[in-house]
């Protein structure tokens, strides 16, 4: 007599789940809201930071903030943690701004952050995890060693190509 075992089988157009729902409820808290003066912000700081301008606390600081206002050479940045403002590395920032064209002063100030270059980094990085592990669940082969063998993916441990 045949054994018929019944395989479970993920829907596809699902998004795949891992059992990490505490990670879902923390991505809520720190969730990208895309803005104009984000998209300046994350150009600005990954160009200070290729060219090797900003380091330590400073890159911090510019890396999690968020721009929210620019009123001639003055900008606004918006930081979560007041402790990244702290000494002197707001204006060690504006030292490493000028010396990149970006005369300005700025003004910080303690708030949510919903659009700096730290979350647009990974929301990427979550974008990428996610196309690599429907790419991976969608592959005939896997699938057939999933249903003939009783293979799992074991969560964590696929990496999109480049991490």
């Amino acid at each position: 007599m045949v054994q018929v075992l019944s395989i479970p089988v993920r829907d596809l157009q699902a998004p795949a789940r891992s059992g990490r729902e505490p990670a879902v409820s923390a991505r809520r808290q720190g969730e990208l809201k895309p803005t104009e003066e984000g998209t300046l912000w994350n150009d600005t700081v990954q160009a200070l930071v290729r060219g090797e301008a900003i380091t330590a606390l400073v890159r911090e600081l510019a890396l999690q903030s968020q721009l929210v206002e620019r009123q001639g050479d003055q900008w606004t940045l918006q930081v979560q943690h007041e402790s990244l403002g702290q000494g002197n590395t707001r204006e060690r920032l504006e030292a490493a701004l000028a010396q990149h064209g970006h005369a300005v002063q700025l003004v910080l100030r303690s708030g949510p952050v919903t659009d700096s270059p730290s979350l647009r980094a990974a929301a990427l990085a979550r974008q990428r995890q996610e196309e690599a592990e429907r790419l991976i669940l969608a592959d005939p082969f896997v699938q057939a060693m999933m249903r003939d063998f009783g293979g799992k993916i074991v969560p964590g441990t696929l990496r999109p190509v480049g991490d």
